[in-house]
């Protein structure tokens, strides 16, 4: 993904600032002065190509530190809101789009009129904002589930309470989804994967490196006042967090670690229907799949058959108080966005000590994003209408375009690359899907009930259904005109399955895209940010290993795999070189695919600039004495502005395959030479190390 897939991440600051005293740019490059007979380019302010000079600190040497140069002044002057551990350039779009989208559900909230769709989208978000509905129903909402767990009494019922919970959403233990089937790419199978844990990651149960041994201490006391606001008796509360800790802290001990989960080889093994007792022998499968309304799947993989055998001999182990105790949390935790007031103050608690978010973001912007989750495509069309109309798709499907077509031309040239990979590499690319861009040709239709004055209920009610939607795919052909993120959304993907990049409306909103920006400036962050980036995906060290119909399948060469994963080792080198805050370094094995993503995107989208500069010679402006290469780096760097309290970026070092920020502008520049030349960066510099780390 191009943004960080955290759930307190994702978002924008609109397009540029009004024109202010520009920095001093640095002298490009010196070309050859243009024929007498070519007149030279109109002037266009720099505060209007779609770069916000006020953002920049000239007085940094990009050399020395790209992001402080074009972000320092963003850097500087950004407080971030109370309500927020990161603010940037995604949290404004973001900022922007809540915005909106809260105009429009109020608006339904008070007169839909006779739209069903409004109805259903105001109804909703009505009983999502009234507290006091919701804060006098207190614990009452999920009072059902913890009366069927508290009758678990023995191997028979434990199991029983496991699959209502999973019907229900609610996922101890493992959960299941659908997926394409890694050797079968046009059929959808079953996944059953490891799941369970209340903190972020394994490392953080088994490790205490950081603030890790801090952060579960304070979850160990967090376990506890969540257990006691649902009714646990006072008495119970201290055994019952005992309970819980040493049974997530097993699940951690079996559980895969986010290194190895990047391996398709090692989260995939086809065992169907058949196969589940042989490495659980004593659940019972049948009732599962009964249990959840679907007694037909036959069809699955699960990520790692270990695993579930020690779940299942787990289940022996403890007592059946634990079990009560471990299923009782789980609700508690997935649920307490949907209860009362002191649920939500505990809850986000808990946040707060993980990323240092000072306080909870208001209520309505909590409910338009739970709109969004639950209705998503119902929601998606009055934004589509405001926020991606005119012709807004197709300048964005020709961006695309050009950012494949340059691809093509580094594959064909590629010179470690022998003559029967490079051809599998450019028929995957032929096959690349990329016609998803903005939202679907068909809007999705939800069928469950909307309560005026039930929040947790239609909640509940949501998560049921998309459960059974999903579930509804297994067994069946691929269905690629389905989206799994809705139009609002600040992010695009790269889905190895089905080789598609998915571009939503969204994404392409200022300051990333916009159809009045100067096409440097657009082909610097879209073009490169997002879709070189997205599109590099499917040739990095996870996406390389399928082919162009989504198949996983080694299709390299010998010879040519091999300086593949030199090159893939040598990025990985660099960016655990790289520190998040002192002392706690970057996984360079864990953000191995995205920064390859990044430094191929940066490639592609220079490639692709070139390319305009050529055919487009009638756009080109002069831009006060910025040249266009300038502008498309600073372009790039401008896209990730953004400023993080320390915990998020400990945490976001932890647990995600995303580096931050600041090394995702200067991780990329330090191995692109075209950036060095267009700054004229001194050899040895930071940023022209002069061994560079490139795989695309």
């Amino acid at each position: 993904m191009r943004r960080s897939p955290v759930v307190f991440l994702l978002p924008l600051l609109g397009a540029c600032a009004a024109a202010a005293p520009a920095p001093t740019p640095v002298p490009p490059v010196t070309t050859a002065p243009p024929t007498p007979t070519i007149p030279p380019p109109p002037s266009m302010p720099l505060a209007q190509t779609g770069i916000d000079p006020t953002w920049m600190d000239p007085a940094v040497d990009p050399c020395q530190d790209f992001f402080a140069y074009a972000c320092g002044g963003f850097v500087k002057n950004t407080v971030i809101p109370g309500d927020r551990a990161t603010w940037g350039t995604t949290e404004s779009i973001q900022k922007q789009n809540e915005e909106l989208l809260r105009g429009v559900l109020e608006s339904a909230t008070s007169s839909p009129g006779d739209d069903p769709l409004l109805r259903k989208i105001g109804d909703y978000y009505a009983s999502c904002v009234d507290e006091a509905t919701i804060d006098r129903a207190g614990a009452a909402p999920i009072k059902p589930l913890l009366d069927r767990i508290a009758r678990v009494k023995d191997d028979k019922t434990l199991a029983a309470a496991v699959i209502e919970l999973h019907a229900n959403g609610v996922f101890p233990l493992f959960d299941i989804s659908p997926q394409q089937d890694f050797k079968d790419a046009t059929q959808m199978i079953a996944g059953l994967d490891q799941n369970g844990l209340g903190l972020p990651d394994r490392d953080y149960y088994l490790k205490d490196d950081g603030n890790m041994k801090d952060v579960r201490d304070f979850y160990t006391a967090h376990v506890g006042r969540m257990l006691a606001l649902s009714g646990m008796k006072p008495a119970e509360v201290k055994q019952a967090t005992v309970d819980v800790m040493r049974i997530e802290g097993k699940l951690a001990k079996i559980s895969q670690d986010k290194v190895t989960r990047r391996d398709p080889y090692k989260v995939y093994h086809r065992v169907d229907r058949g196969g589940l007792p042989a490495i659980a022998r004593t659940f019972p499968w049948d009732a599962y799949f009964q249990g959840l309304g679907f007694p037909g799947i036959q069809a699955i993989s699960v990520n790692e058959p270990a695993y579930f055998t020690g779940v299942d001999a787990l289940m022996k182990d403890e007592k059946m108080a634990a079990w009560r105790h471990y299923l009782a949390w789980t609700v508690v935790r997935t649920e307490a966005r949907h209860l009362s007031k002191p649920f939500l103050d505990e809850s986000f608690a808990m946040k707060q000590k993980l990323t240092g978010q000072k306080e909870i973001e208001p209520r309505w912007k909590r409910c338009v994003r739970s709109v969004d989750g639950a209705l998503g495509e119902l929601l998606a069309q009055p934004y589509v209408a405001a926020k991606f109309a005119g012709d807004s798709r197709e300048r964005a499907r020709k961006l695309v375009d050009a950012i494949v077509e340059a691809m093509r031309a580094d594959l064909a040239a590629l010179p470690w690359m022998d003559d029967a990979t490079r051809e599998a590499a450019l028929a995957k690319l032929g096959k690349l899907h990329h016609d998803k861009v903005g939202y679907p040709d068909k809007w999705r239709t939800y069928d469950f009930d909307v309560s005026r004055s039930d929040f947790a209920g239609n909640a509940m009610a949501a998560i049921r259904f998309e459960l059974r939607r999903q579930l509804g795919k297994v067994g069946k052909p691929v269905d690629r005109t389905l989206w799994d993120m809705t139009p609002p959304t600040v992010n695009a993907e790269y889905d190895p399955s089905m080789n598609e990049i998915v571009l939503p409306a969204g994404e392409l909103q200022p300051p990333f895209f916009s159809r009045d920006f100067y096409p440097a400036v657009n082909i610097g962050d879209e073009g490169a940010n997002t879709i070189g980036h997205e599109i590099t995906h499917g040739f990095d060290d996870e996406g390389s290993q399928f082919d162009g119909d989504g198949n996983l399948r080694d299709w390299w060469t010998q010879g040519t795999k091999a300086k593949f994963d030199e090159a893939t080792k040598c990025v990985q080198d660099q960016y655990s070189q790289y520190e998040a805050v002192p002392g706690v370094h970057l996984n360079g094995a864990l953000t191995s695919g995205e920064n390859i993503a990044d430094i191929g995107g940066v490639k592609l989208g220079y490639a692709a600039l070139l390319a305009w500069e050529q055919t487009h010679p009638e756009e080109r402006r002069s831009v006060e004495g910025f040249s266009d290469e300038q502008l498309y780096f600073l372009a790039y760097a401008q896209g990730w502005c953004s400023k993080e309290t320390p915990q998020f970026l400990e945490m976001l070092a932890r647990t995600n395959p995303h580096s931050p920020p600041r090394w995702r502008v200067n991780g990329p520049m330090a191995d692109v030479p075209a950036f060095a030349q267009a700054f004229r960066c001194a050899a040895g510099a930071p940023l022209n190390p002069g061994r560079v780390c490139s795989v695309w």
